[in-house]
């Protein structure tokens, strides 16, 4: 049975995010390939727990969160790992502190509550640029967290050479297996 790769996409993005459709291009038929698609209107914590319910008899999936994605790969993560359950998280660009948002347009409200703060990240492959225009993500290279390895790139928060980073989330991944 394949490891299940399961892809949550940041705001205003879809199940055809570009990351999701590079990490489909570049790892081929190595995995089973599931997403969770929302918007501003969608109840993030039941979506998590359908999530959650799919993946509920597999061993180690991998969840890759992006953006504010990131932080809901974030929830599902925690909340399996609660059930003993466990799983690789990989975040791109995360937005791990609604505070840590420099951007200057307005973020739904709709999605804010459905948010939770993380200050201390553990056990998670992180990609991140100090030059994000949208996240201050200054901080997680000013500290020491558990179990995280964190890629810093030189892109946006878009992170459009993201398929850059495709071999060391594979090294990532087979660590973690």
């Amino acid at each position: 049975m394949k490891t299940t790769l399961l892809y949550i996409h940041g705001l205003g993005s879809d199940r055809n995010s570009r990351k999701f459709i590079n990490l489909k291009e570049y790892f081929k038929d190595q995995f089973d390939y599931d997403f969770v698609e929302w918007n501003n209107e969608s109840n993030i914590a039941e979506l998590l727990n359908e999530a959650e319910n799919k993946l509920e008899n597999l061993e180690n999936p991998i969840i890759v969160g992006d953006s504010t994605g990131a932080n809901f790969a974030y929830q599902l993560r925690e909340s399996r790992k609660l059930k003993g359950k466990k799983s690789i998280l990989i975040l791109s660009s995360p937005l791990l502190n609604i505070d840590d948002r420099i951007a200057d347009f307005e973020f739904p409200k709709t999605i804010i509550p459905q948010l939770i703060k993380i200050k201390n990240p553990s056990d998670a492959l992180i990609i991140a640029t100090k030059s994000d225009a949208v996240l201050d993500q200054n901080w997680l290279f000013e500290q020491t967290f558990n179990s995280i390895e964190l890629i810093e790139v030189e892109d946006n928060h878009r992170l459009e050479k993201f398929h850059k980073s495709l071999p060391e989330i594979e090294k990532y991944c087979l660590k973690k297996q």
